[in-house]
């Protein structure tokens, strides 16, 4: 698999052959990653889990220079 245009360690992409399997783990570590935010916060903000889904995630996800961490919700 070549190498990505997004920043991204060498060899990142290449844990998983299949696109489809790529997908689906990153899909899984997501969902995990915002039911961890959920369990720590006593009262969740689901407005302000909206915005950083729409916006902060969103525009993490396109960018190529952004670092592999995503934003912390």
């Amino acid at each position: 698999m070549p190498q990505s245009k997004f920043k991204r360690p060498a060899g990142f992409e290449g844990t998983q052959s299949d696109p489809e399997e790529s997908y689906r783990a990153g899909y899984q570590h997501g969902v995990r990653v915002l039911l961890r935010h959920l369990e720590s916060e006593p009262h969740p903000d689901m407005e302000h889990l909206k915005k950083w889904l729409d916006v902060d995630l969103t525009s993490w996800r396109h960018d190529t220079q952004a670092e592999p961490v995503p934003p912390a919700p």
